[in-house]
């Protein structure tokens, strides 16, 4: 029993002695110097980092005395921000100051002399360049915030149009007024967009691929609902002749008001089918993750299942109806969308790997178009089935041929970046001292 303590006590002697070796005060507040001189510009490099771990080993402080200290640190170290998608903001907002603001600030103003279009043209894409530019500053201008801002400016400018027709606002005399409301009203429907679009972002917080899926059921929504109305709603008949030569004038204009508030009421159905398309889109999208590559699945399966649906139709029917055979193919665009959805839920297609796969869709599609002239079936039968069957084949054959990450590897970060930066990395001399050698830093991230 006094063998066991004396062992013992022995032990915890020399682990006292150790311990002070390992971490004594001079060397603690040695790194500490170096810390506080490395946080300087606000933030530790990797760079720095790598030293400071050196740094550590070689004055023998203990990880758990670092840790400490640098936690000090973590409540005052700035989060970089993210603003990956900063410059194509700037670049859409440049294209919409010089397409729309660009000689719509000169019309409502009444201003008449043409220098006064090509000077605004000039100064609203500097404007644009310039506000976008403070307004991004110092904010998170993620990818997926840029795609609901511009999803948001042409929703908004949708809308302005529609009320435009709804009004029946139009150029007419510039010196009236009311003439020029057309134009304000375009204006301030493009910022308005982009607000909204913007303040979604920041309720819902979706992830890139969220972000592209969201709106991409918005606009099939809106686009569906025009066509279905048309089916429900054909429009006026082209005035017999018998009474446009009895009455020509009236017969016409009665003709074009009719066809005018015929277009006003496919306007309101497109207008409602937004928001319910938004609401949908957010129930589709917002328990799931999807990557960019998987946007760009559901945005190409959506494409797909028109066209292959359009060729179905022509198969199956001789239906001479263009209201319900284009009704028919958005159906078949959406079923196919949902399809997709599903194939894909286990699964994150990068940007590349969806690229292929439309490429592999429209090549399998092509040669079976191909393979139908080269045999002469000219034939609409034969050639649409070969086709139909080259885009099945087109995409299960390059579908087996990509490595597709697991769902949720790259939902979160799907991105490219390439890097070149100087930095040291340590290594043993042949005196077996750390020396510190120059080195280049290339990285290549591709998500």
């Amino acid at each position: 029993m006094k063998i066991g303590l004396s062992i013992l006590l022995i032990f915890v002697t020399a682990n006292i002695i150790l311990a002070q070796k390992l971490d004594p005060p001079k060397e603690r507040v040695t790194y500490k110097q170096a810390w506080d001189a490395a946080m300087l510009d606000g933030r530790i490099s990797q760079d720095e980092r790598v030293l400071m771990d050196i740094l550590l080993e070689s004055l023998l402080v203990k990880v758990d005395s670092s840790q400490v200290w640098e936690s000090q640190w973590s409540f005052i170290m700035p989060q970089a921000l993210d603003q990956s998608g900063r410059w194509p903001l700037v670049l859409q907002n440049i294209i919409l100051g010089a397409s729309l603001y660009g000689w719509g600030i000169p019309y409502v103003l009444h201003a008449q002399d043409g220098r006064w279009m090509i000077g605004g043209e000039m100064i609203s894409m500097g404007g644009a360049f310039y506000l976008t530019y403070q307004h991004t500053k110092e904010r998170e201008i993620t990818h997926a915030r840029t795609q609901m801002m511009r999803y948001g400016s042409l929703l908004g400018l949708r809308y302005g149009l529609g009320v435009n027709e709804l009004f029946k606002l139009d150029g007419g005399d510039q010196e009236d007024d009311r003439q020029t409301l057309w134009a304000w009203i375009l204006m301030t429907s493009v910022p308005v967009g982009y607000y909204g679009g913007d303040y979604l972002y920041e309720k819902v917080d979706p992830s890139n691929g969220q972000a592209w899926a969201w709106t991409m059921w918005t606009g099939a929504a809106g686009l569906s609902s025009r066509l279905i109305y048309n089916v429900f709603d054909s429009g006026p008949d082209y005035p017999n002749i018998s009474h446009l030569l009895a009455n020509y004038d009236a017969e016409w204009d009665r003709y074009h008001e009719d066809l005018a508030d015929w277009e006003k009421r496919k306007t309101i159905a497109e207008l409602i089918g937004y928001p319910l398309g938004l609401y949908a889109g957010y129930q589709l999208t917002r328990n799931k993750q999807y990557s960019f590559g998987d946007a760009l699945m559901l945005i190409q399966g959506w494409g797909y299942g028109y066209f292959n649906t359009m060729m179905i139709q022509s198969l199956l029917t001789d239906n001479e109806d263009d209201e319900v055979f284009y009704m028919v193919n958005s159906l078949g665009a959406i079923g196919s969308a949902l399809a997709y959805d599903r194939w894909i839920k286990s699964d994150d297609y990068s940007f590349g790997q969806a690229t292929l796969m439309m490429l592999g869709s429209a090549s399998g599609t092509a040669f079976g178009f191909g393979t139908a002239i080269l045999l002469n079936l000219n034939e609409k039968e034969p050639m649409l089935t070969l086709a139909l069957l080259g885009y099945g084949g087109g995409t299960y054959l390059t579908r087996q041929i990509l490595d597709v990450k697991s769902n949720g590897a790259l939902s979160q970060s799907s991105f490219s970046h390439v890097s070149l930066a100087p930095t040291v990395l340590p290594v043993f001399g042949s005196d077996q001292k750390l020396r510190m050698t120059p080195a280049l830093d290339f990285r290549i991230s591709i998500k």
